[in-house]
C-alpha cells in the first residue's frame, strides 16, 4: 500500500459524531492530522468512499465543539478514515491550533520520558 499522507498523525482521543444523509453516528477519534483523522465506532457504519459528511468533535478543553466538513477516504464497518474538506478559515485555524497543542503536548511528554530514561540509567 502506498503511503499518501502529507501530515503526521497525532494520537488523539475524543468523542465525535459523524452526520451522513441526516443520520448521526457517535464515534471516537483515534488520531488526527492537519489533513484528516481516523474514527472508530462501536456499531457498524457504512458510508461509501468519497461521500461528504459533517463531523463534530467534542473538545474537553473548549466551550463549543468543532464542526467541520469531511470526505470519507476509507471505510471498513467500524473504522472510517476521513479527510477534512472544510474551507472555513476559522474552523481550519481551530483545527490547526488543536494539532499544534497535541503535538507540543506529545513532544513535551517524549522529552520527559527521555529525561527519565537517562536519569534511571545513571
Amino acid at each position: 500500500m502506498n503511503e499518501q499522507r502529507q501530515y503526521n498523525r497525532v494520537r488523539f482521543s475524543a468523542k465525535c459524531s459523524l452526520s451522513h444523509n441526516n443520520i448521526s453516528y457517535m464515534g471516537h477519534l483515534e488520531n488526527i492530522s492537519e489533513n484528516g483523522a481516523l474514527i472508530s465506532f462501536s456499531d457498524g457504519v457504512v458510508i461509501p468512499r468519497d461521500d461528504s459528511c459533517s463531523l463534530t468533535i467534542y473538545l474537553e478543553d473548549e466551550n463549543s465543539p468543532l464542526h467541520v466538513l469531511i470526505e470519507v477516504v476509507h471505510s471498513n464497518f467500524t473504522m472510517i478514515g476521513i479527510k477534512f474538506s472544510s474551507k472555513d478559515v476559522e474552523k481550519q485555524e481551530r483545527l490547526h491550533n488543536l494539532i499544534e497543542r497535541l503535538t507540543t503536548g506529545q513532544g513535551n511528554l517524549l522529552k520527559a520520558q527521555q529525561l527519565y530514561c537517562r536519569e534511571s540509567e545513571e
